[in-house]
């Protein structure tokens, strides 16, 4: 489901998914509470965005602000 997103929505970055608990260390380090959990980074690994659940005008206005689409 999100590959299809991904695929329709055309994005140009890269996604990180989530998996197993006991494998899931990059949603611990990032403090992930709830799902869908989103997170806008640069390219040093800084949080631009953050946000619980899905608000793709929030997402979209995030990513244009860093410079993308």
């Amino acid at each position: 489901m999100v590959n299809q997103y991904v695929q329709q929505g055309k994005f140009t970055f890269k996604i990180v998914l989530g998996g197993p608990e006991e494998k899931y260390t990059l949603g611990k380090a990032y403090g992930v509470r709830a799902y869908p959990t989103n997170y806008l980074l640069d390219a040093d690994g800084k949080i631009l965005w953050r946000g619980e659940g899905f608000e793709e005008e929030e997402l979209r206005a995030a990513l244009g602000k860093a410079g993308l689409k």
